[in-house]
C-alpha cells in the first residue's frame, strides 16, 4: 500500500512541476484536476525517466568524438630547410605508426621534399608544408630535398627514453 502512496505522490509532484513550467500563463487546471489527470495516465511520466535514464548512460562509441572517431597515432618528421641544409639529420621513429612529415622551408626557393617510399611534398619558400603517409616498416629511409639537402629516417626503434 505504501509504494502506491509513493507513486501517486511521484506523480503529483511531477504534475505539479510540469505545471508550474509555464512560465507567465496562467494555469488552466486546478492542481486537484492535474492530480486526477495524472493518476489516470501514470505511463506518462514514466518515459522522461527511462529516456533521461537511457541519455545517461550512452557508451562513448554513440557520442559525436566518442571512442573510434580518433585518428591513427601519427608520428611528426619534422625537418627544417635553410641555407645550411636540411636539419636534423636523422629521426628515429617506431614501426608502422602512421607518419607526418613536417617541413619548415627557411630559404628564399620552393622545395620539393620526398620520403623514400612514401611521397613527396611541396614546401613554398619561407612557409612551412605538412604531409602524412602511413607507417613503414622497419628500415632506414632517405628524405630527399634535392640540392637543399638530404636526411634519414630510421623506422624501427622503441619508443622512450
Amino acid at each position: 500500500m505504501s509504494a502506491r502512496f509513493n507513486r501517486h505522490l511521484l506523480i503529483l509532484v511531477v504534475c505539479s512541476v510540469v505545471a508550474g513550467c509555464g512560465g507567465d500563463e496562467p494555469s488552466v487546471a486546478p492542481p486537484e484536476t492535474a492530480t486526477a489527470t495524472a493518476t489516470a495516465t501514470p505511463a506518462a511520466t514514466a518515459t522522461p525517466t527511462a529516456t533521461a535514464t537511457a541519455t545517461a548512460s550512452a557508451s562513448p562509441e554513440e557520442q559525436p568524438g566518442g571512442a573510434g572517431d580518433e585518428e591513427p597515432a601519427r608520428v611528426p618528421l619534422e625537418f627544417t630547410l635553410s641555407d645550411a641544409g636540411l636539419k636534423p639529420a636523422t629521426i628515429s621513429v617506431p614501426a608502422f605508426l602512421g607518419l607526418e612529415l613536417i617541413v619548415h622551408n627557411r630559404t628564399s626557393a620552393p622545395q620539393r621534399v620526398v620520403l623514400e617510399g612514401s611521397g613527396e611534398l611541396d614546401v613554398p619558400a619561407g612557409d612551412t608544408a605538412r604531409a602524412r603517409f602511413e607507417g613503414r616498416r622497419s628500415g632506414t629511409y632517405e628524405v630527399d630535398a634535392g640540392s637543399a639537402g638530404h636526411a634519414e629516417v630510421i623506422v624501427g626503434v622503441e619508443p622512450g627514453p
